[in-house]
């Protein structure tokens, strides 16, 4: 068993029993709290049988996914899914939800421990736990994503069968039902089911504000919303033609445009995730064949050189791969947020001395810098507060310093490595070196190391040395000789942390401080080209809205806030004004959101609060309906073609680099080298 394997296996027992002192601490917590008790009706269940037993484990194993850093954000997308397929209870999502993760978990580290016992390899052991962690995480979203797009897909049918069960009845709940029944097989029957119980409930509000925090795509919450409304408010004709069904065929409009755009943004990014993944496959192919082809290049792979342009290789691809995966993020998409409410920068920003470090470097209030880094946080709808950001900023920056002269030490373990084992440059060359050729550079190598070991560690000059190695029969000493042992005894002795190292861990630690900023900035840009698709879906959302009687202003806000991401912080900011003031919030609103197309919008809903009825303030909306389903495809069309461009340059990256900046340039490097070398001895 490799040592690797076996510290694998510490870890794996280490966290088996954290996990049952943790399972011990909340047993006892829930057996003296009656509030947990009424409030999880799960862990105090009492035991029936030994399969009980077991739910009330997986019960443990799911609380506990939820609050560690990584895996909670699979655990919350793995609960999604069975809420999203099935009409589970909340019994039954925790239960399934912490046994599939338990299962994953225990056969990620049973498949890691036999790979790593195998290939016994530290480079190879990180490619297997990169590509497993990558292969759980693209099932998972598979999954996911293909629930997600089977009920976006089954609307059309559903409301097809919905329209003829709606003229027979004219009851939107019993409409709802004969659709349920007639696709009860489909993975859309269950949201149908919960939005017919949501609307009929004695709290309908409540009810569907719970369902819109787990519904899979913005078309069901819509539908959601206009059934209630006309289940509470009852449905009439204009020009002989059902409100009700026109909505439904505006709903219907716009999911074809967005399965459209799915299609499109699928095509594109399926492919830039696995060229920008693919070269860390490679990385050690690539090597091994450039040693066995051009023995010159050995000397650079396993020296320091090579170890950092590796690990910038592999940092590139890492980062090329969030990035992608921030660029094809949807800005419908559950943010998970709902099961951990307390954020690990809150509690970590709780502790005094952590605050005190935290205030002495956040931006001082009432500055243009403040003001810059607040509106960035607002504008990408994060979850972020301006403490929060510095958490982020000095965290990153610390492990930033760490990884760094941890980085720094380890290449300096390779370079005195490299150095035993180095070949001399009279037996490199550019082609592949012949048995004889390699028997006789392993014999100098091992000549220059009876040497090494000798002086290592001491104050040895040239001359000690050209003495040791003189011929005593004939006092002749072999200049080349001594010149390559004094630079390998030389390198060694010099390996060791210095002060300019610690000069570049701290500019690199400066540079990851300024990385939570950049990355809002990137995902600001990104929600730049969302922001003109999501106006044009207010658009579509008023005109469902405005021929409904007894809708408001507020009522209008209040669904453009439930259906909004870029514009959704000053929305709820002018909701919660609106009561002190509607006109003086909108003004507010207006303000705080410089895009003329968004103050259009509020300037036509000030006019229905002073002046007009909501249904006069947009008119002009009915007149221009197709002129913005056009401008909707195209929107959709450029922001496609953005996100495709963008995407290009980042998943190509880690492949260029992989084929010039591994390869390529050390191979001509070498060969300028080689060349170099070949014309001093000519000219000597």
């Amino acid at each position: 068993m490799t040592n690797i394997a076996i510290i694998l296996i510490v870890v794996s027992f280490i966290g088996l029993a954290s996990l049952l002192i943790y399972y011990t601490i909340l047993k006892r917590k829930y057996s003296n709290n009656s509030i947990l008790q009424a409030k999880d009706t799960l862990v105090v269940k009492n035991k029936v049988n030994f399969k009980e037993t077991f739910d009330k484990l997986y019960q443990v194993m799911y609380m506990t996914f939820v609050k560690m850093p990584i895996i909670k954000y699979y655990a919350k997308k793995i609960r999604l899914k069975y809420e999203m397929s099935n009409d589970y209870s909340e019994y039954e999502l925790r239960r399934n939800t912490g046994k599939l993760m338990t299962i994953t978990l225990i056969v990620m580290f049973v498949a890691l421990a036999v790979f790593v016992n195998v290939v016994n390899d530290l480079y190879m052991t990180l490619i297997i736990l990169v590509g497993l962690i990558i292969v759980v995480e693209k099932v998972t979203d598979i999954t996911i994503t293909s629930v997600s797009n089977k009920i976006l897909r089954q609307m059309p049918e559903a409301f097809t069968i919905l329209r003829h069960a709606f003229h027979e009845h004219g009851m939107v709940d019993e409409a709802i039902s004969d659709t349920i029944d007639e696709m009860s097989e489909k993975e859309i029957a269950p949201q149908l089911k919960r939005i017919r119980e949501a609307i009929i409930s004695d709290q309908p509000e409540v009810e569907l504000e719970r369902y819109y925090d787990t519904a899979p795509n913005r078309f069901l919450k819509l539908f959601a919303g206009i059934s209630y409304l006309t289940y509470e408010l009852g449905d009439r004709k204009i020009e002989d033609t059902s409100i009700y069904l026109k909505n439904l065929n505006n709903i219907l409009n716009e999911i074809y445009l967005e399965i459209l755009k799915q299609d499109k943004l699928k095509r594109t990014f399926r492919s830039l995730t696995i060229i920008a993944v693919v070269p860390l496959i490679f990385i050690k192919p690539v090597e091994n064949w450039a040693t066995n082809n051009f023995t010159a290049l050995s000397n650079f792979y396993n020296s320091s050189i090579g170890f950092a342009m590796q690990s910038l290789l592999i940092v590139s691809i890492f980062m090329s791969y969030l990035l992608l995966r921030v660029l094809r993020e949807d800005g419908e998409e559950i943010k998970f947020d709902r099961v951990s409410k307390v954020k690990w920068q809150e509690k970590l920003y709780k502790i005094n001395f952590v605050r005190m470090i935290v205030d002495a470097f956040k931006t001082k209030k009432h500055t243009s810098k403040y003001k810059r880094e607040v509106n960035l946080i607002k504008d990408t709808n994060s979850y972020l507060t301006i403490e929060w950001l510095y958490v982020n900023k000095l965290t990153y920056a610390f492990i930033a310093f760490v990884l760094t002269i941890l980085l720094i030490l380890n290449m300096n373990i390779i370079t005195k490595n490299a150095a035993y084992t180095k070949f001399s440059n009279e037996f490199l060359s550019l082609g592949k070196l012949s048995e004889e050729d390699q028997q006789a550079a392993q014999e100098v190598a091992d000549f220059d190391l009876e040497y090494i070991n000798q002086y290592k560690n001491k104050s040895v000059s040239k001359e000690e040395l050209a003495e040791n190695l003189t011929d005593k029969a004939t006092g002749t000493v072999d200049t080349e000789a001594v010149d390559r042992i004094y630079d390998k005894i030389t390198t060694i002795n010099d390996s060791y942390l210095k002060f300019w190292h610690v000069i570049i861990a701290l500019v690199v630690a400066v540079i990851a401080y300024y990385i939570p900023n950049v990355v809002l900035a990137i995902k600001n840009n990104v929600r730049k080209m969302d922001k003109d698709n999501e106006i044009m879906q207010f658009q579509s959302i008023i005109l469902m809205l405005m021929h409904i009687d007894r809708v408001d202003v507020q009522t209008i806000l209040e669904w453009l806030c439930r259906f909004s991401y870029a514009f959704r912080e000053p929305i709820a900011t002018c909701l919660n004004n609106y009561e002190a003031g509607a006109e003086q919030a909108l003004e507010e609103l207006k303000d705080s959101v410089p895009n003329k197309d968004f103050q259009r919008i509020v300037d036509q809903l000030e006019s229905a609060v002073t002046r007009i009825p909501v249904k006069a303030a947009f008119d002009e909306l009915e007149t221009e309906r197709a002129f913005f389903y056009e401008k909707r495809k195209d929107a959709n069309d450029a922001l496609v073609k953005k996100k495709a461009s963008l995407g290009q340059v980042l998943g190509f990256t880690p492949m260029v680099l992989l084929i010039g900046g591994y390869l390529v340039a050390p191979l001509l490097i070498v060969s300028i080298l080689q060349m170099l070398n070949y014309f001093s001895q000519m000219a000597f």
